[in-house]
């Protein structure tokens, strides 16, 4: 979290900690399923594109009725994979499964951002908590893609106040955002929005 958000003044210890929170995890519980997914996510950090996708395969294979599990895949493949209508199907899953989880919205919208759905997105995303430096990137990045200027503006300046370390490559280069039409469309989103 620390690392995805820029929480942390140092991004290269909270990666640290994130591999041996992981590590740990995982020599406790091999068949630990969140692990897996941050193991997963890990692996597409550094590099190993391949990994990260067997890895969320074998998550959903072994868990393919967990909400949790869905709506965390789900972002993953919009992100970090490269299946985005996938994760889409997988966040409108788990929100049929469970649909009192606010934090499955966030996941919907990511996807729905990605896919050009950005009316979708918005309406994901307004119920989602909206107190995420990630989320108000996704807000005011749907708002400028769909023109709405003022409103893009607003999320904006919210985000660059409440969250002044935050910026879209610092949420690619360590979600880590990997899936090239995803950068492709939070490069343009966030250009469009004046955040960068």
């Amino acid at each position: 979290m620390d690392a995805c958000n820029g929480f942390s003044d140092d991004v290269s210890l909270s990666i640290e900690s994130w591999s041996a929170c992981v590590k740990k995890a995982l020599a406790l519980d091999p068949a630990d399923i969140y692990a897996r997914i941050m193991l997963a996510d890990l692996r597409a950090l550094q590099g190993d594109i391949d990994a990260a996708v067997e890895e969320h395969e074998r998550v959903l294979a072994s868990s393919p009725n967990n909400a949790d599990i869905l709506a965390l895949l789900a972002g993953s493949l919009a992100l970090v994979g490269s299946d985005a209508k996938h994760g889409y199907e997988l966040a409108n899953r788990a929100i049929r499964l469970n649909p009192n989880v606010p934090w499955y919205f966030g996941m919907l919208g990511r996807c729905c951002f990605v896919l050009g759905l950005y009316r979708e997105s918005l309406v994901g995303l307004r119920r989602s908590p909206s107190d995420s430096p990630a989320t108000l990137l996704f807000f005011a990045m749907a708002h400028a893609m769909l023109g709405e200027t003022m409103r893009a503006t607003k999320m904006a300046a919210r985000l660059k106040d409440e969250f002044p370390s935050f910026t879209p490559e610092l949420f690619i280069n360590t979600y880590p955002v990997t899936n090239p039409a995803a950068i492709a469309a939070i490069r343009e989103g966030s250009r469009r929005a004046g955040l960068s």
